[in-house]
């Protein structure tokens, strides 16, 4: 179960920023897990026994801000430098979606560095956010990584398998006179989700960790280690990549070190449902039974509290077709998160196909209610 940045392409432009959310699983001891030691970490990045140093050569180096004479003749271009800096903002996000222009697109199983996503013009959230970032720092903006805590999202990939989201924007700071965020995904932001500022450390971690997840699930073990290694490197206190690189190492049969890598995940950040998840599997897979059986009811636990989880659940089987089964999902997502305008929404579009045109309309109305008093 990896763990993505992604979003839909679009343009926003919001003026809020608020501090992060707390977790719900404060340490290990509610876990019953115990951490490893630094030595049992250190030792699953070294290289593998009986290989003589580390040929850094083989390690990627993507240079997520890259930049080339095409880009910076494209911001000459497009974005008149005599403007105000906000005037120069408009003008970028302008050309950069307007399909006589530049003309992006997105495709959330790309992730590229900024001068690929200009020379392909698509890519998920965290190319398109390095690609505005290059060219706004060319246009003479100031602009940083910003980390969204959007509402969970997830994709089923089969009945008890998921891949988990995060979300990354940026924001462009103008001084006195204020921020901006600006967000590639209409979609998947509002102004007053939790966010903080990330590195260009941070950033690049993330890409090379989306990198490895997607090398990882084409079956690449050999590109995902060298992805998810250069990504520990960068940000060695990013729970959710050691989760992923535990992944790596459970699928090969490295049991051992992937426990211990789960177990790490979960010192970083005990909340972590996908490492809880992902751990108890690995015991159930050794027979470890009373071990899986106690996360595995710290992670029915989450789910059943998590109104995202039925939503997504519920998205699932309207794609199978099951609009009984969706509705009953949902029902539950709103039972348990009354105020969520996307549970309503999603309703009416059931019920919409049931032909049950009168709930479809109240649902949707309470979604349009719900949808406005939130901005």
């Amino acid at each position: 179960m990896p763990v993505f940045s992604k979003n839909v392409l679009a343009i926003a432009i919001f003026s809020s920023l608020i501090a992060c959310s707390n977790t719900e699983i404060r340490d290990l001891a509610t876990l019953d897990i115990q951490a490893p030691s630094s030595e049992q970490v250190t030792a699953l990045l070294l290289p593998k026994q009986g290989s003589e140093g580390v040929d850094v050569s083989i390690y990627p180096e993507d240079n997520i801000l890259a930049m080339n004479a095409e880009m910076r003749y494209f911001v000459e271009e497009n974005v008149p430098a005599a403007l105000s800096p906000r005037a120069r903002l408009s003008y970028l996000l302008d050309s950069m979606v307007r399909p006589s222009q530049l003309g992006l697109k997105y495709d959330p199983g790309i992730t590229l560095n900024a001068t690929e996503t200009f020379q392909q013009r698509t890519g998920n959230c965290l190319s398109l956010t390095s690609l505005f970032i290059a060219l706004a720092r060319e246009a003479k903006l100031t602009v940083y990584y910003n980390e969204v805590t959007i509402p969970p999202s997830w994709d089923m990939v089969s009945d008890n398998s998921m891949v988990f989201y995060k979300h990354i924007n940026a924001v462009v700071d103008f001084g006195d006179d204020g921020k901006e965020v600006v967000d590639l995904s209409v979609d998947n932001y509002e102004y007053h989700y939790p966010q903080h500022r990330v590195t260009e450390q941070q950033a690049a971690a993330q890409h090379y960790n989306n990198r490895g997840a997607e090398y990882l699930n084409q079956g690449n073990n050999e590109k995902a280690d060298l992805y998810f290694r250069r990504a520990l490197f960068l940000d060695p206190q990013a729970g959710h990549i050691w989760g992923n690189f535990g992944t790596l190492l459970r699928r090969q049969k490295r049991v051992a070190e992937a426990e211990i890598a789960y177990r790490h995940a979960l010192t970083l950040n005990p909340s972590d449902q996908v490492a809880i998840s992902n751990l108890g599997r690995l015991y159930r897979e050794q027979d470890n039974k009373e071990e899986a059986r106690k996360l595995e009811k710290i992670a029915e636990s989450f789910r059943r509290k998590n109104p995202f989880w039925h939503f997504s659940r519920a998205k699932a089987e309207y794609e199978k077709g099951d609009f009984d089964e969706a509705l009953k999902f949902v029902q539950q997502a709103i039972r348990l998160q009354k105020d969520e305008y996307r549970f309503y929404r999603f309703a009416s579009l059931i019920y919409f196909r049931q032909g049950k045109l009168v709930r479809a309309q109240q649902f949707s109305d309470k979604a349009s209610r719900l949808k406005l008093s939130t901005n």
